[in-house]
């Protein structure tokens, strides 16, 4: 016995058993859960108050590239918006390279859109080869109307995303806040759009699902638009609402509904949203789901993408707050791209300090009845260990 703890004893075979056993632990051991900034706000003046928004796309013309447009608040003025431009490798969705022209799109010199702006969504439209860009504008501070730009794609799907080559669709938005019965909106903003072919009547449906303002309240839940061509749209109000307010889902009172994504996995339709609890006092990813794009949406349970979960990442000095939340299958994977922020010290989210986040998505979650599960930000499950 004396002879083996001295041969245990020795530098190098006691390295060796800890190790050992060090490696034995971290197989049983919960894997860190992977989140980074992955656009800082202090990297350039026009974005230094806040970056949001993440509209990513396959690089249509460059497989092994992703293109990103997202939105940036500076400091010396926070009641002006600007949009700009990065790029990534599909193998490495952590790392983004800015474009040092950025802002590519700002505020018109006049007209509807001339005192702020603010990205909304991000369509490649292949029969034009160019990018939609559906953003909303306004002639003061808040946001009130929705627009439309468009942009050639150019022969890498990059470089010719340019200031001066990006042109509005028009002198006036593609939606405009509807006044009239049923709807008495104030303004119509943040504009999540998605479209599908009809193969039966070769075209193009689109869908267009947007916040609003008026008598119901400040941002109290989506409404649903649709088009032919992605330029003219109808409003349509959903009479089944419970809370007789014409959005496509019971929405939680108080709370306020602002940016979303609309994406497809399998035959389910999803949104992603920005909601703030309690008039904005903890801003969090929520999830909405659906068979069909224009019916049948039902909120999922407003704790089921919260922060507050993500052990060993969450923590209050840097992503109290998430907002503008977007999930994105890249390369086999899911990764949810946000904005997020430190609890402020005065408490008031509008003076956060918010960067862009991007966060691996390892959990499996199911969603609703006959609709496809969600990988989110969290520990794998058994379930979700094959993707």
């Amino acid at each position: 016995m004396k002879s083996a703890l001295l041969i245990l004893g020795s530098p190098l075979l006691f390295s060796i058993a800890q190790s050992q056993v060090l490696a034995a632990y971290a197989i049983g051991a919960p894997k860190p859960l992977r989140g980074e900034v992955i656009i800082k706000r202090t990297d350039s003046a026009w974005e230094s108050q806040q970056v949001q928004e993440p509209c990513i796309l396959p690089n249509p013309k460059d497989p092994a590239r992703l293109v990103m447009f997202y939105s940036g608040v500076p400091a010396t003025n926070r009641n002006v918006c600007f949009i700009g431009k990065a790029w990534a490798f599909q193998s490495d969705p952590f790392t983004w390279h800015q474009d040092p022209h950025n802002p590519v799109f700002g505020p018109g010199k006049q007209g509807w859109d001339s005192g702020s702006i603010r990205l909304d969504a991000v369509l490649y439209l292949a029969e034009a080869d160019a990018y939609g860009i559906y953003y909303s504008g306004t002639t003061g501070s808040v946001q009130d109307h929705i627009g439309l730009a468009i942009c050639p794609a150019g022969a890498d799907g990059y470089s010719s995303i340019t200031a001066a080559a990006i042109q509005r669709v028009g002198t006036r938005p593609v939606l405009s806040p509807e006044a009239a019965a049923p709807y008495f909106e104030q303004m119509a903003s943040q504009a999540a759009v998605l479209r599908e072919w009809d193969a039966k009547e070769q075209r193009w449906d689109w869908f267009m699902y947007y916040s609003y303002r008026g008598k119901d309240g400040i941002l109290p839940g989506l409404r649903l638009a649709t088009s032919r061509d992605g330029k003219t749209w109808t409003r349509h109000y959903n009479e089944h609402d419970p809370r007789g307010m014409g959005q496509i889902f019971k929405s939680t009172p108080g709370a306020y509904y602002e940016w979303h994504q609309a994406f497809k996995v399998g035959g389910t339709y999803l949104l992603a949203i920005e909601v703030g609890l309690s008039a904005g006092k903890r801003w969090r990813p929520v999830i909405a789901v659906s068979r069909h794009p224009a019916t049948g949406w039902q909120q999922m349970d407003v704790d089921t993408v919260l922060q507050t979960k993500w052990e060993g990442l969450y923590r209050d000095d840097t992503i109290y707050h998430v907002a503008t939340p977007a999930f994105y299958r890249i390369d086999g994977k899911w990764y949810l791209y946000t904005q997020a922020c430190p609890l402020p010290s005065n408490s008031n989210y509008i003076d956060g300090q918010w960067d862009m986040w991007c966060f691996a998505c390892d959990r499996l979650i199911p969603t609703l009845p006959a609709c496809e599960s969600l990988y989110i930000p969290g520990q794998p499950t058994a379930s979700g260990a094959a993707r």
